[in-house]
């Protein structure tokens, strides 16, 4: 510790289950005063220790009468922190642009420093020396099989908080006074998804995330985390229908259709294949196969397959769900597991016509390729593949380069609605202009966008009002319905500070779709699209068949076009 706190002294915080704080007593608090920093880690139901979850039970306030705090501003936590950390050995080698700093936060009201990254968490985007900064945070993978893609993800919400911090940041909380600067902090949750969140959700106490980039994680974030903590996470990719029923005290808010919303574009393509396919190979019969990540993402796009009708019959009919001569076959599949060989080889033995694919990136490194590398000694036709948004990915492209395999994938995805060209073609020319490369994966758009939303949000928080997640989800219901209509991006945001900050609604329009949820949080409308993979300019890239669907108006249209070769 360095010698410049003076006579302040700590607060201590006791965090304990609600039946022992009866047992325990006023008197014990008392007579523990004085203990620097003293914390009390309990076992968690999961066995493991609070750092490492949520605590439980309220948090006891041992604040001695006289207490004035162990600081005053952000820039003298940091300078703190960074002095101890020099002490021990163990100060970061870059950590603020290139400055070797420990950055901190004097978080209030208690006045207590708070160190803004840990283990999870090791990126900072904004000013958090400023004293009025709001504090907000990133939830994705951005190690291990998925980094590729949510490395994107990341970059894009950082950037919308770059392009609002450009303008002078949030408008001030009160009338004539500075405008409030937004710092995010970027976590990774590959590891540890609810020691990430925790930091976030009880050390910084963020009033909203971005993310987390799956349905299974939003689910089990929201249940344990952030809606007993009222922190509103807003996820650009999960789909899983499950999400908007949960009960969330309105803190949890997807970013794009469910895979409900999906499920009638995807029954379409299945069948459109399964007649050109009988045609093409004589079948009076298909094979289809439905692989699956079992979690709540591949769960719920298996569950929207169930009004499938193939070979003239449902699922369940003994024609296609017969343990002998069934020509459909369905699996899940752990997602954390080392390989999927089990499941490969037992799909080359099938060899299914049709593939449905719903899962990440794994669903095309650990499936989809040693499918297609084993295949040699299946004979017939190779199968056409049907995925979902979520498994866009760069290594599907990598896989795309060669043209057999191309020409035998499609799936289903958001894409601009017509309100949302423009939009979206904005925020990929801010993006290539600020990373030096285009964006190709799912969600980066959606990611952009719920950063601006929870911005736009914010704005339309009264002056008399602090900056909380229910005030914030508040303030999101103020996206639709207005007459002024505004969009995500650096050119919208000042007339919707004005709009917001007059207590108007406005009509938010981001780079897929209108920023409009129903009462629970899913997206009321959007456009769906099949799209495919093409080879302009001699590389694979993803474009759209022409074959969309409006979420809003339940109504398929367009053709589907064969990409490009």
């Amino acid at each position: 510790m360095t010698g410049n706190l003076g006579m302040r002294a700590k607060r201590t915080y006791f965090v304990l289950p609600a039946g022992f704080i009866a047992a325990l007593g006023l008197a014990g608090c008392n007579s523990i005063l004085g203990l620097n920093q003293l914390s009390i880690g309990l076992d968690q139901p999961d066995g493991s220790m609070m750092n490492d979850a949520p605590p439980i039970g309220p948090v006891i306030d041992a604040t001695p009468d006289g207490y004035i705090g162990e600081c005053v501003t952000n820039a003298e936590c940091t300078e703190r922190a960074t002095a101890e950390a020099t002490d021990a050995g163990t100060l970061p080698d870059a950590a603020d642009g290139g400055a070797r700093v420990v950055p901190a936060i004097c978080q209030k009201p208690e006045a207590r420093c708070v160190q803004l990254l840990s283990e999870d968490c090791n990126d900072i985007t904004g000013n958090y020396r400023d004293d009025d900064a709001i504090i907000l945070g990133t939830l994705f993978s951005t190690v291990g099989a998925q980094a590729a893609t949510n490395l994107q993800r990341q970059r894009s919400a950082t950037l919308a908080i770059e392009q609002i911090n450009g303008v002078g940041g949030i408008p001030a909380a009160t009338p004539g006074g500075p405008r409030r600067p937004l710092v995010m902090v970027s976590c990774d949750e590959a590891t540890k998804v609810m020691r990430a969140g925790a930091h976030l959700v009880n050390d910084l106490r963020v009033p909203a995330i971005v993310g987390p980039n799956t349905s299974q994680d939003t689910i089990d974030l929201s249940n344990s985390l952030t809606n007993q903590a009222g922190t509103v996470l807003m996820t650009p990719t999960a789909v899983a229908s499950s999400i908007p029923e949960l009960m969330d005290n309105d803190m949890t808010w997807l970013m794009v259709p469910s895979d409900k919303q999906r499920g009638r574009l995807m029954i379409n393509q299945i069948n459109q294949l399964e007649t050109e396919l009988k045609e093409a190979r004589g079948k009076a019969t298909i094979k289809l196969g439905i692989v699956f990540r079992n979690d709540a993402l591949g769960q719920g796009t298996r569950s929207s397959l169930n009004d499938l009708v193939l070979n003239g019959k449902p699922l369940n009919d003994p024609v296609n769900a017969g343990s002998v001569t069934g020509n459909v076959t369905i699996d899940g599949y752990d997602f954390v597991a080392p390989n999927q060989d089990a499941l490969v080889n037992r799909y080359v033995q099938f060899a299914p016509d049709i593939v449905v694919l719903a899962g990440t990136a794994e669903a095309i490194t650990a499936v989809l390729n040693p499918i297609e590398q084993r295949w040699a000694d299946a004979g017939g036709g190779r199968p056409y593949y049907v995925l979902i948004d979520s498994a866009k990915v760069p290594e599907l492209i990598a896989a795309a380069a060669n043209p057999d395999l191309r020409a035998r994938v499609r799936g289903t995805g958001i894409t601009p609605g017509p309100t949302s060209d423009s939009v979206k073609t904005a925020f990929e020319l801010d993006y290539r202009a600020r990373y030096g490369t285009s964006p190709t994966a799912s969600g980066v758009g959606p990611a952009y966008d719920a950063a601006y939303a929870i911005a736009y949000a914010m704005s339309a928080i009264p002056h008399d009002a602090p900056v909380t997640g229910p005030n914030i989800a508040k303030g999101l219901r103020k996206l639709a319905g207005g007459e002024t209509k505004v969009s995500v991006g650096v050119s919208g945001v000042l007339p919707a500070f004005s709009r917001l900050g007059a207590g108007d609604s406005i009509s938010a329009v981001g780079t897929f779709l209108p920023l409009e949820w129903d009462d629970r949080g899913a997206v009321v409308g959007g456009t769906i699209e099949v799209w495919c993979i093409g080879y302009p300019a001699n590389s694979a890239a993803y474009e759209s068949s022409g074959l969309l669907y409006d979420v809003k108006k339940d109504e398929v249209y367009g053709t589907y076009t064969a990409c490009s070769k």
